[in-house]
């Protein structure tokens, strides 16, 4: 029995990933503040969810985790639009990016049990470039609607592709 792994699956979760983390920059850089505080805040806050995700969330189902990031993130554009401006809620965006971080943490040390190293980070990381780069000129073309709508297509998308496909020889 050999095993066939699902090539796109790491690549849509790149994409997905790329475009949430650009989505929650762009949010918070207009409508919080535009300074290096925002963009470390997103930055750090992503890597601690992603470390405790990591390692201590692998064994969950991705689908539950896939739900509350998408949660989260609503929650960081629904609170960024009814208190636009507000630095006292800096903490509250850090925790709820700290959620939006287990999944990226728990699909990698889960699926890092299906595809080596390498192929993994090399699939997932061009989808992430390619999600940023695509999040960046479609949210300069049609605007927030972008930044709302297409995690929520590009999640939907990776509940109907294959983790992974196995078959015999």
């Amino acid at each position: 029995m050999s095993k066939v792994i699902c090539f796109w699956y790491p690549v849509f979760v790149g994409i997905l990933l790329g475009v949430m983390q650009i989505g929650l920059f762009f949010q918070l850089s207009l409508t919080l503040s535009s300074s290096f505080r925002t963009f470390l805040m997103v930055t750090l806050a992503w890597l601690i969810g992603s470390a405790i995700g990591a390692t201590t969330l692998s064994n969950r189902p991705l689908k539950v985790l896939l739900f509350v990031m998408l949660v989260g993130y609503g929650a960081v554009n629904l609170l960024v639009l009814s208190s636009p401006y507000s630095t006292g809620f800096w903490f509250i965006y850090a925790l709820i990016i700290v959620l939006i971080g287990l999944y990226p943490g728990a699909f990698f040390g889960h699926m890092g049990r299906y595809y080596p190293a390498r192929i993994l980070f090399f699939r997932e990381n061009n989808g992430f470039i390619i999600g940023t780069v695509a999040g960046t000129i479609l949210f300069a073309l049609y605007g927030r609607v972008i930044l709302w709508g297409l995690p929520v297509l590009l999640a939907l998308l990776l509940l109907i592709i294959p983790q992974r496909v196995f078959s015999s020889e």
